[in-house]
């Protein structure tokens, strides 16, 4: 009795939702990658785990029992500025998540850091990869270099295993495009869906219909910047948080084998991108829908 009162008034350190679960005992296991050095406009999102954290807590969620949440927080990544070093400790740490049989909850960080999850991802099984991004992320080369955070997903491409969507996509280059309508199998823009948001639900359900693993990755400049733009790229014209839950809906738990929010900067918003950020985590796991 008296060790359960401590733990209810003192923690030693911030955790997504101020769950505390043993590692042996979650389904989820979250850890952060603060890590921005590739960034090539607003550098900031290195501080997005804190910050996801911080306004986790003021997150609820009324439609479950909160003693249900399994979930671990391990803490952050060591920063570093060197992205091959964090591409190794990635891949490492979501390969023996996965090889654990858990599911890797993933606070960035700017958005390379998704190339090393999915790479262990891909060691154990084919998944369906849903991104919601406003860029595509498929150029060749980038500011002379082949891995950064907007080549991330043509290196992965590179050796391509599972279907690809990606979603909320508006700012590209004609290289991207074109290689993107040859590579990727379900393209949906930010354009598609304030046209015909239910179209765009459509399509991307039949996309998900016969996918039992789905890893899905945020880079929350998928959303419009007028509301959210404590971001490393912004760009105008992007979903509402109503757009992009809708979408989402698609999505169920059970199915989910991954998740990864990446590109929050708090030091421009205060904080507003974090807390969206730890709102989407929470709808996806959490929603009375699943």
């Amino acid at each position: 009795m008296q060790n359960d009162l401590l733990r209810f008034y003192l923690k030693s350190r911030l955790s997504l939702f101020s769950v505390g679960e043993d590692y042996e005992n979650a389904e989820y296991i979250v850890f952060g990658v603060p890590f921005d050095s590739t960034t090539s406009f607003i550098p900031g999102c290195r501080f997005g785990p804190l910050a996801i954290r911080l306004f986790s807590e003021n997150v609820d969620y009324p439609d479950v029992d909160e003693t249900s949440l399994r979930i671990a927080d391990l803490g952050d990544l060591l920063h570093t500025v060197n992205v091959r070093w964090m591409l190794k400790r990635v891949y490492r740490i979501v390969k023996k998540i996965i090889g654990d049989g858990k599911k890797p909850v993933i606070l960035g960080g700017e958005h390379t850091l998704t190339l090393a999850s999915l790479k262990a991802l891909a060691k154990y099984t084919i998944p369906t990869i849903v991104i919601f991004d406003a860029h595509l992320d498929l150029r060749s080369e980038f500011m002379d270099t082949k891995i950064n955070h907007a080549t991330w997903l043509r290196r992965f491409l590179d050796k391509k295993k599972g279907k690809i969507a990606v979603i909320g996509y508006r700012d590209y280059s004609r290289e991207e495009i074109e290689y993107a309508e040859k590579n990727i199998d379900l393209l949906i823009s930010t354009e598609d869906i304030e046209e015909n948001i239910d179209e765009s639900v459509d399509r991307l359900s039949n996309f998900l219909k016969n996918s039992e693993k789905i890893y899905v990755s945020i880079d929350l400049d998928v959303l419009d910047h007028v509301s959210i733009f404590g971001v490393s790229n912004p760009s105008p014209r992007g979903l509402t948080y109503r757009q992009i839950t809708k979408l989402l809906d698609n999505i169920f738990r059970e199915k989910i084998i991954g998740i990864d929010i990446v590109e929050a900067n708090p030091l421009i918003d205060k904080g507003v991108s974090a807390s969206h950020g730890a709102y989407l985590i929470s709808y996806m796991l959490f929603h009375r829908r699943l």
